[in-house]
């Protein structure tokens, strides 16, 4: 392949390519999922998920959380057979433009972005994945309305979120039903 949106490495050494090709026949418009363990300069293609776009992922004990951002949902994928992933349960998110999801070191929290004016980020009950509930839902310091979230990541108890216009966000997320910005 030629172009990815995003790449992920699990702690299992396959990469995950995101956002290839969209739309064209040269590389899957979901994920590519690559095997680095062999040889990590010429990795051997281990299978793909075309049923959507995933602008974003990131995958944990063979499961991934990836980002359909046209769809506005994030989606549970199960990637233990690389061969053939398939999909465990999906949610949409606040603003039903779902472009970044990340998840809790503790496996029961997934936290999200809606790449989209007044947007929030948003923390989901992710524990019982036939069950997902909202729990809380956080913008900016700002307060004007007009911010955009980019990306989301989880640091410990914390997040640390990119945005277009009001730069980056430190979150205190060790209780998420009650997100605080502390930075």
């Amino acid at each position: 392949f030629d172009k990815a949106h995003n790449i992920f490495i699990d702690e299992n050494g396959f990469l995950y390519a995101f956002g290839g090709s969209q739309g064209s026949d040269t590389a899957p418009y979901g994920v590519m999922i690559l095997n680095l363990n062999n040889d990590p300069m010429n990795p051997t293609l281990e299978g793909s998920f075309d049923d959507f776009y995933l602008h974003d992922g990131m995958v944990r004990d063979n499961m991934l959380w990836g980002s359909a951002i046209y769809e506005g949902v994030f989606i549970v994928i199960n990637v233990s057979d690389k061969s053939n992933p398939y999909i465990m349960s999906s949610h949409p998110t606040s603003c039903n433009f779902t472009h970044n999801a990340w998840i809790s070191d503790d496996g029961n929290t997934l936290f999200t972005t809606d790449e989209q004016t007044g947007c929030y980020i948003g923390a989901y009950d992710v524990s019982d994945i036939y069950d997902i509930e909202i729990l809380d839902q956080i913008q900016s310091w700002s307060g004007l309305g007009n911010v955009v979230p980019h990306n989301t990541h989880v640091a410990g108890n914390y997040l640390v979120t990119s945005y277009y216009t009001d730069g980056v966000t430190i979150v205190d997320a060790s209780d998420p039903s009650n997100l605080v910005e502390v930075g």
